[in-house]
């Protein structure tokens, strides 16, 4: 199996393109042009950062059967499990982790599939984060799937507080804003645009 490209990506929308870069050289002693595509997150300001991988789950016998649990991949044989990997941090409202605490759903979108799937916030090891293990047995298409994880945040409150200030001859209470309000939110990861090869594959089961 051929070794997965992680996929780092967050945005409103899905990613950009990933193209090739385009270099020119005039001469050796000439500067070099370079000519670069956007980046996989997109140009805007993100105020939500995603972090994707899968892996292959265990269970499985013969050439089903990983030799490794979790191993990073994105090429499956029609009958393993695909485990969809995604950690995150909300860039707006101060760069907090994605958890359960702020986040109000988190799916898995694969095409065929009428129903998104949701992802389980969970301990892996000493460290958590978000997953969903697919069993692609009888899954009809065979390869490149174009899944998208799609994440709502929940919206975070202003934080104020009241303080007292003078008007004139009189003391007055006044309510300040300590820390803006974070509205609820809908953000799209893609392997969009990506090469082929670093994008989830399914292949069929070779013949005995």
């Amino acid at each position: 199996m051929k070794r997965v490209v992680a996929a780092l990506a967050a945005g409103a929308l899905s990613l950009s393109g990933l193209a090739l870069l385009g270099v020119s050289t005039a001469s050796a002693d000439s500067t070099t042009t370079t000519t670069l595509a956007p980046p996989i997150q997109g140009t805007s300001n993100l105020p939500v950062y995603l972090n994707v991988d899968t892996v292959v789950g265990g269970g499985g016998t013969g050439i089903l059967k990983a030799p490794i649990g979790c191993a990073l991949t994105n090429e499956f044989y029609v009958g393993q499990t695909v485990v969809f990997r995604m950690s995150g941090v909300n860039v707006g409202s101060g760069g907090t982790p994605l958890t359960p605490a702020n986040v109000k759903s988190a799916v898995v979108v694969i095409p065929g599939i009428s129903t998104p799937a949701p992802m389980n916030y969970g301990n892996h090891g000493t460290v958590a984060f978000w997953s969903y293990g697919w069993n692609t047995t009888g899954y009809p298409t065979l390869g490149v799937v174009n899944f998208q994880i799609v994440v709502t945040t929940k919206a975070i409150p202003a934080v104020t507080k009241v303080i007292k200030v003078r008007q004139g001859s009189k003391i007055v209470r006044k309510r300040v804003i300590i820390k803006k309000a974070v509205p609820s939110a809908t953000f799209t990861y893609s392997q969009a645009g990506t090469a082929t090869p670093s994008q989830l594959t399914l292949n069929a089961v070779p013949a005995a």
